[in-house]
């Protein structure tokens, strides 16, 4: 029942009549977000993509399992995106969130960077049609919008921006922008000095193109995260420090950086667990041990926050914070004592 050539298939589902879009009828697509639907099939009928049609019947595995913690509303402020152009870019499986309704899509990371892309190519004035077949085809090729940078040639139709050369859909390079190509380090060093000089605009762009070139370096996500942050877009941050601890489930910064956020949103288990993550990661890690005592002390969780402040006086027995440490180890141990007595 898949859609192919262009065709649409229905089915029915419950006594509901379903219209499945194939890939093939991206054409249909109008620029607002609507898709034209021929004469004959019913005007209010639920629409779904290919892909959701083949999962249905058993032909196509699962998304992958990432994190996917960005709702629609989501990625529609982000990525500067109308409801109805967020819809059509699931339709055609360019966006693959997890969830059967519109209110229970959940969307990962590679979610959000499709849609930008896609975004910016609309206001460039490039047919949604076009995004729309460019994304398809990537996805044949196994590549991904996401991991993309697109350019209108000459004559118009989507080129890939590979490293400031120009390249067809499938990777075959055309013919050079007239610069010599940047390599990931020349990106990452434009990256860090424009950051110094508190460009954080062209720092994002830099390091999200770093991103699209070099899929597993965790530092790049873990310094697009900082970017971020510096802009105080913290939900934008948190996901680009996700991003780095799943490249690298040992780099305790990332892994710090994300336990301070879910302090910040009075996360507190979320964020001791995440403190344990860095510790792990790094046993010598001074100020995370420190954070994690602290906040173990202030959940009263006396047993757990000894442990922890024993641990970082082990670290830093001379330190601006041995003091504190002292004070809160006799504090721990006080209330350990009166907790055993009342049971007692």
């Amino acid at each position: 029942m898949r859609a192919r050539g262009g065709r649409l298939a229905t089915r029915p589902a419950r006594g509901v009549t379903l219209v499945a879009l194939g890939h093939s009828a991206a054409a249909r697509a109008l620029d607002d977000g609507r898709v034209s639907l021929p004469a004959g099939l019913p005007a209010r009928a639920p629409m779904i993509g290919e892909n959701v049609l083949r999962r249905a019947l058993g032909l196509l595995g699962p998304p992958e399992p990432v994190d996917r913690s960005m709702a629609a509303a989501d990625i529609e402020r982000l990525a500067g995106l109308t409801p109805n152009l967020l819809s059509c870019l699931v339709l055609f499986d360019v966006l693959e969130p997890v969830g059967r309704e519109r209110l229970e899509w959940r969307f990962a990371w590679r979610d959000l960077v499709a849609a930008r892309e896609a975004a910016r190519l609309l206001k460039r004035g490039v047919p949604i049609g076009d995004v729309l077949e460019a994304a398809i085809t990537l996805r044949r090729r196994g590549a991904h919008l996401a991991e993309a940078r697109l350019t209108e040639g000459p004559t118009g139709e989507l080129l890939r921006d590979v490293a400031g050369q120009l390249a067809e859909l499938s990777g075959q390079l055309t013919f050079s922008l007239g610069q010599k190509p940047r390599t990931v380090d020349d990106l990452v060093a434009e990256a860090e000095e424009a950051e110094d000089r508190g460009d954080h605009a062209t720092a994002e762009s830099l390091y999200a193109t770093a991103m699209r070139a070099d899929t597993a370096d965790p530092v790049l996500p873990f310094n697009l995260g900082n970017v971020f942050q510096a802009q105080g877009r913290a939900p934008e941050a948190k996901v680009a420090w996700q991003i780095a601890v799943a490249r690298d489930p040992a780099f305790a910064e990332a892994w710090y950086n994300l336990a301070l956020a879910a302090e910040d949103e009075q996360q507190t288990d979320l964020a001791a667990a995440q403190y344990r993550r860095a510790t792990r990661a790094q046993p010598d890690y001074a100020d995370a041990q420190f954070n994690l005592a602290l906040l173990l002390t202030k959940l009263e969780r006396c047993e757990e926050a000894l442990a922890a402040w024993e641990r970082f006086v082990a670290l830093e027995p001379g330190g601006k914070h041995a003091a504190t440490a002292q004070k809160a180890i006799a504090l721990c141990r006080l209330r350990i004592q009166q907790d055993k007595a009342r049971a007692g």
